[in-house]
């Protein structure tokens, strides 16, 4: 995890630093951090990033299908489908009948355990990377890159119609 005490490192006069300017680089970078921080607090969980983001949405979406779980965390058919089956094996959310071909997903009572044990880690983790910044400048920068990747984010194919 982020150690803020970590003596920070020399940084390139921004004069001289053609990436400075980088809107991308510099979104990569924090992903890069936010992403390993993220998965070493969840670890313990035995969860990954997708899979407690899985965990978080059926808790609140009850009933949800693997396809719409799917589509809503911008994850194709066929990578969704091993996210599903590992909570399964873990014992964290069910199956149940919506249909002949349709199945639908629910926490178990340790899902809801796990998902409150889940939350909490990413609340802080949360905390230790953004929270330098002010309540307000965090819904606007969430504001912000939601807009970015809402336009830009093509109609994936494969993923759930």
């Amino acid at each position: 995890m982020i150690d803020s005490k970590q003596t920070p490192k020399p940084r390139i006069k921004r004069e001289m630093d053609p990436l400075d300017r980088m809107v991308g680089y510099h979104i990569r970078r924090m992903s890069v951090i936010a992403m390993t921080d993220l998965a070493e607090a969840l670890a313990p969980l035995g969860l990954r990033p997708a899979s407690a983001s899985a965990l978080f949405l059926i808790g609140t979406r009850p009933g949800i299908t693997q396809s719409e779980l799917g589509k809503v965390l911008g994850i194709l058919r066929a990578n969704m489908t091993p996210v599903t089956s590992s909570l399964i094996a873990q014992g964290l959310i069910e199956r149940r009948p919506l249909d002949g071909r349709s199945q639908t997903l629910r926490l178990s009572a340790k899902g809801r355990e796990t998902r409150r044990r889940a939350l909490k880690a990413t609340l802080m983790h949360e905390e230790r990377l953004f929270g330098t910044l002010s309540g307000a400048d965090r819904m606007r920068l969430i504001a912000q890159l939601r807009d970015l990747w809402q336009a830009r984010e093509p109609a994936r194919e494969g993923a759930a119609a």
